[in-house]
């Protein structure tokens, strides 16, 4: 690896994510899927029934956003929508097996890109997620403080 600009610890997270989104997208090539459908796909495979709500929680993008990514879901035949037990004005999301199939094959592309990140790693996987949960719930705290009104601006 060559130098490492040091510039900051968000500079670090943005080329990292660079990197990251252009092996994903060369890996996931020909999967009939494109790495951030797929993230929405997997979280529905591995949690799902879930509401909108509940994904744009899990996945931390904008409501519409994923109302958006669902819609797509959707017109390709693989949704099922379920009336929520709990709440009857509420929508669960689920895989159909259309979904499911489609999780299934892209999934192969993904694995072996998660394989070949998660064996390149320098320390524990379990390290790394802490570090990333860590940044995350940092992430949070932040929009949430930007949320609030402040007296001086």
């Amino acid at each position: 690896m060559g130098h490492r600009a040091d510039v900051s610890l968000l500079f670090d997270l943005f080329v990292v994510s660079q990197r990251v989104r252009r092996v994903l997208a060369d890996g996931m090539a020909g999967s009939g899927m494109r790495p951030d459908e797929y993230a929405v796909y997997g979280l529905l495979f591995m949690y799902g029934p879930l509401t909108a709500t509940e994904m744009a929680e899990q996945l931390g993008m904008p409501l519409s956003t994923v109302l958006d990514y669902v819609n797509a879901i959707d017109e390709a035949g693989r949704l099922n929508r379920v009336r929520h037990p709990d709440d009857g004005r509420a929508v669960q999301l689920a895989l159909n097996s259309r979904g499911v199939a489609a999780h299934n094959r892209a999934n192969k592309h993904w694995e072996v890109v998660r394989k070949e990140i998660e064996g390149s790693l320098q320390m524990p996987k379990s390290h790394v997620r802490a570090a990333l949960a860590a940044l995350d719930d940092a992430a949070i705290a932040a929009a949430l403080s930007a949320e609030r009104p402040r007296a001086h601006r």
